[in-house]
């Protein structure tokens, strides 16, 4: 660590970012749908809508991607973006979890996909810089690995935070309503994100380029770098399949009598998560990090077979819930750690230095997960009956005694644990194709930033990757 660019305070600064960040990500990812159809809205009409806001993610994120590895501030790459996204996450976060209950049910759907878009743009401006920032904060990749590892434990915490938030506030027991509820998240978030705006440099900046890449070279860099793709088609399946967050609070009001057993569900899902990201960097010091994420995300897809299989009970799933919560932890720990070697490699094969691309597919594939299971939960739910309630919380929910028949109960069910472990299971096949090692991506950064000849390099790969430029 001596020759490590970051003190120890920027890396917890780094970490505590994605406190906040992912505190504000997960509160919307998990509880977004359901807040929309407690405020009375249609199942399918609102998934409608969702997949409608997606068109415009996908202009978004690469339109954004491109301008980061177009534009350079004076003081810094990616810093710059992130002090620019905090006021506004933190402003979209509470207009969207407040839509107004005067508005007619169409009026309601076009505030929705106003502020959504809102929120998207503003969480885009946010996401793709913060992983950006790692590779100009160090070109030391032991001391990337720390960095991003240090930023998944506070991010898991930042998850722990938003679950609790979201289970036990709005649950019977309690009654507070989503609204609030987001506002609590925001405050949380501006005390934890504030710090890596202010108070971090960026220790790798390069000379700022004076070539300017056509879209047809962006679109080259893009078609050659397969890993990308493979990685994140994998995601697309895993997790845009796992509509199980979607529905939770449902599954458990209904299935399990009381929606405060999510609350349990979640911390036997996120408890050993936590408790896996402090073994982890002692794991990867033994074993390539895909290999660790590959076997984690195959007992995942194994446990969720069974999950689906075993029913409606209570007991025996939170045996199961526990166990895939030890999984999932590695999983969580690894899974945005792929992102810059496939940059590392997308440079080394096209010549091209296209970071900012890069990072904006990972945050355009995140978020597009987020709505397609959404999408798939809720399209699922409208077609096999489910009856639009009007509440603000679990609490009047279960006072107003709303019932859902049989049909519609086996469909949440399905969406609950069918489709997340199809999902799984695809993703795992998916994945069998990656074969990007950890030490060729270190030989290959040193390419890149000019360390090593490209004869050097080549030789000392563990496989030739073919279609690397010359």
């Amino acid at each position: 660590m001596d020759n490590w660019y970051t003190s120890k305070k920027e890396r917890t600064f780094y970490g505590l970012y994605f406190l906040g960040q992912n505190a504000v990500y997960t509160f919307t990812y998990m509880f977004l749908a359901t807040y929309l159809l407690l405020c009375g809205l249609d199942a399918v009409a609102t998934a409608g809508v969702l997949l409608l806001v997606k068109v415009w993610d996908a202009v978004n994120d690469c339109l954004f991607g491109g301008l980061i590895d177009k534009f350079h501030f004076k003081k810094g790459r990616f810093l710059p973006w992130l002090k620019i996204s905090l006021p506004l996450i933190l402003l979209t976060t509470a207009l969207l979890f407040h839509i107004p209950q005067r508005l007619g049910l169409d009026q309601k759907l076009v505030f929705f996909a106003v502020a959504y878009v809102l929120w998207d743009t503003a969480y885009t401006i946010c996401d793709v810089p913060v992983f950006g920032l790692v590779t100009t904060m160090s070109d030391i990749q032991d001391e990337r690995t720390s960095l991003m590892t240090t930023g998944r434990i506070w991010a898991n915490i930042g998850v722990l935070i938003a679950l609790m938030a979201g289970y036990v506030l709005p649950s019977e027991a309690v009654g507070m309503s989503f609204s609030n509820a987001a506002i609590l998240i925001c405050v949380v978030a501006l005390g934890t994100m504030l710090w890596l705006c202010f108070r971090t440099q960026e220790h790798v900046l390069t000379e700022e380029r004076t070539e300017e890449y056509t879209l047809r070279s962006m679109f080259t860099y893009l078609f050659h770098n397969k890993y990308l793709f493979i990685y994140y088609g994998g995601q697309l399946l895993f997790q845009g399949l796992n509509t199980a967050t979607t529905v939770l609070q449902f599954t458990c009001f209904y299935l399990f009598k009381n929606s405060l057993i999510a609350t349990i569900i979640a911390a036997l899902a996120f408890v050993p998560s936590v408790i896996v990201a402090f073994f982890m960097p002692r794991v990867l010091k033994k074993w390539d990090k895909f290999r660790v994420f590959y076997l984690s995300a195959a007992a995942y897809a194994a446990l969720s077979v069974v999950i689906w299989l075993v029913g409606p009970r209570l007991i025996p799933q939170l045996v199961l819930l526990t166990l895939r919560g030890f999984v999932f932890g590695a999983l969580t720990v690894l899974e945005f750690m792929f992102t810059p070697d496939c940059a590392e490699y997308g440079q080394y094969t096209t010549g091209i230095e296209a970071k900012g691309i890069t990072f904006a597919i990972q945050t355009f594939t995140m978020k597009l997960v987020s709505a397609l299971s959404s999408v798939i939960a809720m399209a699922i739910l409208g077609l096999f009956g489910w009856n639009s309630v009007a509440a603000e919380s679990f609490a009047e929910l279960a006072a107003l005694n709303v019932a859902q028949s049989d049909t519609a109960l086996k469909a949440l069910w399905a969406v609950f644990a069918l489709i997340p472990a199809l999902g799984a299971v695809l993703a795992v096949l998916t994945w069998r194709r990656y074969d990007l090692k950890t030490s060729d991506v270190e030989l290959m950064a040193k390419y890149n930033n000019g360390e090593i000849d490209r004869e050097n390099c080549d030789a000392a790969l563990s496989h030739p990757y073919p279609g690397a430029a010359k």
